[in-house]
């Protein structure tokens, strides 16, 4: 389950966006072969609001297009169902708007590749170490390329 928060949405259309963050969990659970009920937290903002988050709570005062906040908890919902607690993604639609114009990419397949990027944070992925991005990367352009996106970045290796 993904419980969806909007924040100055502006001009974006909630639906489009719903549509293209569940369509890419999909495919990322899918692709991982995460098989169990699971609980999603989205937060859609802009760039001051993921600022102010990316200070709180990594002390680094400037926005960026998408945090994580990793949980993977399991948690009873009732007496017989339990879900995995994945954690929480804050994304601003306004710095991927503008990077997407930056780089030459369309808003959805940018959006895309951030919903992506933050879930396979959730599921204990990262880009400390080289060979952790190199790993990382692989999966992204993977899951991109099911969804006929080609690769965000400039080199394959």
């Amino acid at each position: 389950m993904i419980e969806f928060n909007f924040e100055y949405l502006n001009s974006f259309n909630e639906n489009e966006i719903k549509k293209i963050v569940e369509k890419s969990t999909s495919l990322v659970l899918k692709e991982m072969d995460f098989k169990k009920n699971y609980y999603l937290s989205i937060l859609l903002t802009n760039d001051e609001g993921i600022k102010k988050i990316n200070k709180k709570y990594r002390k680094i005062n400037k926005s960026t297009n998408v945090l994580s906040f990793p949980q993977n908890e399991q948690r009873l919902i009732t007496k017989k169902t339990s879900k995995i607690i994945l954690g929480d993604i804050v994304i601003s639609l306004e710095k991927i708007m503008k990077e997407s114009k930056l780089q030459n990419k369309k808003f959805s397949d940018h959006l895309t590749h951030m919903v992506i990027h933050g879930l396979l944070h959730l599921l204990g992925f990262n880009h400390e170490k080289l060979k952790d991005f190199k790993i990382m990367k692989k999966k992204e352009i993977n899951v991109l390329s099911k969804l006929s996106i080609s690769s965000p970045y400039v080199i394959n290796d």
